[in-house]
């Protein structure tokens, strides 16, 4: 019934895979990897560099070609992908930040770069932005970052 009202679900889930949302980015992506792998392949003079390098490359941008699975209750946020699971209690969030593409959920009160490493990055699926938010909005404790 709170739904009906205009409240945020109990739960909230889904799926980021930017990849797929994005299939044009995804292509002009790879490319870009397979360019770059071929010119440390030329320039290091072995084929090795190359597959160490379109390697680096992949592994730095897993998030964008993998499925990364959501869910938001009112414990907190739990994060699942291919490298684990990370979970945070609304408690344990201080503030967060919102961008067009998902919220960077902080541990530290004020904006800082350690934000990055500390946080929890939550990926918006598409057209999932205002829910997320409501989301997140009604369950934090703190006060938002921007």
């Amino acid at each position: 019934m709170g739904e009906l009202l205009g409240d945020p679900p109990e739960i909230l889930e889904w799926t980021a895979h930017p990849a797929r949302e994005r299939p044009l980015a995804a292509v002009l992506l790879i490319v870009i990897m397979i360019a770059a792998s071929v010119f440390a392949s030329r320039y290091g003079g072995s084929l090795w560099w190359g597959l160490v390098g379109f390697f680096l490359l992949a592994l730095s941008l897993w998030s964008f070609f993998l499925p990364t699975s959501f869910r938001m209750d009112d414990r907190g946020v739990v994060k699942k992908s291919v490298f684990g699971t990370e979970k945070r209690t609304w408690r344990e969030i201080r503030s967060f930040t919102v961008d067009s593409r998902g919220v960077l959920l902080s541990p530290f009160p004020d904006p800082t770069p350690l934000a990055k490493f500390r946080g929890l990055s939550v990926q918006f699926s598409s057209g999932n932005r205002e829910e997320a938010v409501a989301f997140i909005r009604s369950r934090y404790l703190g006060k938002p970052a921007s």
